[in-house]
């Protein structure tokens, strides 16, 4: 009796350490598990992580490579072993809050993990060229006497550059049809453009078919003193005409732009390669002036023309790759003053030829 006790005491001590055992061999499996999944979701989210880096850095290659981003382009990519991919966003303008050139959003996904992260970017923003009331490609002041320059803001160092240099140029893709508030496409050998009141406070992009046009810009239906205009073209030659309220001063300003965040565009952007003429020779326009605020870009040059008593200023700055006019006129009557800040804040849209990109530091910034 005693002995069959003891078995059955001998049994059950053995059913309890098994049952001790399999919770124990349980809870370390269970142990291990997490630990496991725990150690392969940090793997992961930290690969997840590199690759929104490595997208970055692939985008900042690219725009130093010479690429152009336009606002809302992609790249994508992977892993060499196949882990993950990333795709990776240019934005422009940066709106992100660090005051970059633009911003780059770049998303890495790992398994079911994904790690976005932001950088502005900075750099290739500005120029030592928008510091001048004058910056030509071959270098000089272009027939305007040295005495109607002022620089009110980097001094009498920056009147105009004496030497040769690679301007700055303006984005296409901004400066085109697409950005444009008003679009023409005109053909012949002489087209003729009529400013409208409804032209006005638009950027205007007008296309000429023949390659060697003289684009007319007429503003004979404009009875205004004062508007803000901006055009674009690429016409050969263009020949502005009509300008000026009757014997009042005329104040043009370049527009803002709706359909680019309301930037202020250039007066002028002029790809073509010939002479852009700015006609204030009405006989009504004696003994008064025409201001031009703001910025004008042409591949060619630029020729004003006067009555004997009336004059020209132009308050900003002007680029010329190829100066043939006389941007002094027949008198030398025009003034070249420089009253804004063109190199803090350049005209949008301009890229900076061996300018290098590069993250704003202190910019970066991870979504959860």
């Amino acid at each position: 009796m005693i002995k069959e006790r003891y078995g059955q005491a001998l049994i059950i001590t053995i059913i309890i350490i098994a049952l001790i055992m399999a919770i124990f061999a349980d809870g370390l499996t269970t142990v291990l598990r997490y630990h496991s999944t725990q150690e392969t979701e940090i793997y992961q989210r930290e690969q997840a992580l590199y690759l929104a880096e490595a997208g970055v850095n692939q985008m900042l290659y690219n725009i130093n490579s010479g690429i152009i981003y336009s606002n809302g382009d992609s790249i994508s990519g992977s892993d060499p072993y196949g882990i993950g991919s990333y795709i990776t966003t240019y934005y422009s303008p940066d709106t992100s809050g660090f005051s970059g050139s633009a911003y780059i959003k770049s998303v890495g996904v790992v398994g079911e993990y994904r790690r976005t992260i932001y950088t502005s970017i900075i750099g290739g923003i500005t120029s030592e060229a928008f510091k001048y009331c004058l910056y030509t490609a071959p270098g000089g002041s272009d027939g305007v006497y040295y005495s109607y320059f002022t620089n009110f803001i980097y001094g009498s160092s920056y009147l105009y550059n004496t030497a040769p240099a690679t301007l700055p140029y303006p984005d296409t893709v901004y400066y085109s049809s697409s950005y444009a508030g008003v679009s023409e496409t005109l053909y012949g050998r002489w087209p003729i453009f009529y400013v409208s009141t409804a032209d006005l406070n638009n950027v205007v992009y007008i296309h000429t078919v023949n390659p060697n046009a003289t684009l007319i810009i007429s503003f004979a239906n404009i009875y205004d003193a004062s508007y803000n205009i901006s055009f674009i073209t690429d016409a050969k030659n263009v020949y502005f005409t009509d300008l000026g309220a009757p014997y009042e001063d005329t104040y043009w300003y370049g527009a803002a732009n709706p359909n680019d965040n309301n930037l202020v565009y250039p007066i002028l952007v002029h790809f073509g390669t010939g002479t852009v003429t700015f006609d204030y020779s009405n006989y009504y326009n004696d003994y008064t002036t025409l201001h031009l605020y703001g910025f004008l870009y042409t591949y060619g040059g630029i020729d004003m023309e006067y009555n004997y008593y009336s004059y020209g200023e132009i308050d900003g700055e002007v680029m010329e790759q190829n100066p043939v006019g006389e941007l002094g006129g027949p008198y030398g009557d025009t003034q070249m003053s420089y009253v804004t800040d063109y190199y803090n804040n350049p005209p949008p849209h301009f890229i900076i030829p061996g300018s290098i990109i590069e993250p704003l530091v202190g910019s970066f910034r991870e979504e959860y």
